[in-house]
C-alpha cells in the first residue's frame, strides 16, 4: 500500500507542477471531502477541478507531501504526514508559502483505481 500511496502522491505532484486541474481532478473520489484550515468543506471533484484551475491561474503552484504512515483496511487506507505549498504569484510577488500535518484517506473506486476521497490539513502562513 505504502508504494500505490506514494505513485499517487507522485502523479499528484506531478500534475500540480503542470498546471493539469483536470487530472489532478482524476485522482479525487466523486465524493470527496477536504477540509482546510478557516474555510468550508470542499466538497466533490468539480469542486478540486474548479479549485485548481482558479489557482493556477494566479499563482504557480509547488506542493510537497511526506507520509509517516500508512495503513489500508480493504478498499480504504489512509496516510498521514507533512504536507508544503509554496504559491508564487503569476504577475510577480511574494511566494505565499504554507506548511502543515494532514491525513489523507484514500478509497479505491470501482475501477480498481485508488483515489484521494477525505482529508483534512492544519497548514499554516509560514514566515517567509
Amino acid at each position: 500500500m505504502q508504494r500505490i500511496v506514494e505513485q499517487l502522491t507522485s502523479d499528484w505532484t506531478a500534475a500540480v507542477k503542470a498546471k493539469d486541474a483536470a487530472r489532478l481532478a482524476s485522482m479525487v473520489t466523486e465524493d470527496c471531502v477536504f477540509l482546510a484550515p478557516n474555510g468550508a468543506p470542499l466538497r466533490g471533484r468539480e469542486t478540486v477541478r474548479q479549485l485548481y484551475t482558479s489557482l493556477f491561474g494566479r499563482f504557480d503552484v509547488a506542493q510537497k507531501f511526506h507520509f509517516e504512515e500508512v495503513q489500508s483496511m480493504g478498499d480504504w487506507a489512509f496516510g498521514w504526514g507533512t504536507d508544503d505549498i509554496i504559491m508564487t504569484p503569476v504577475g510577480g510577488g511574494k511566494p505565499v508559502h504554507y506548511a502543515g500535518h494532514g491525513v489523507s484517506i484514500l478509497r479505491r473506486d470501482s475501477d480498481n483505481a485508488w483515489r484521494f476521497a477525505r482529508g483534512i490539513n492544519n497548514a499554516t502562513l509560514q514566515d517567509s
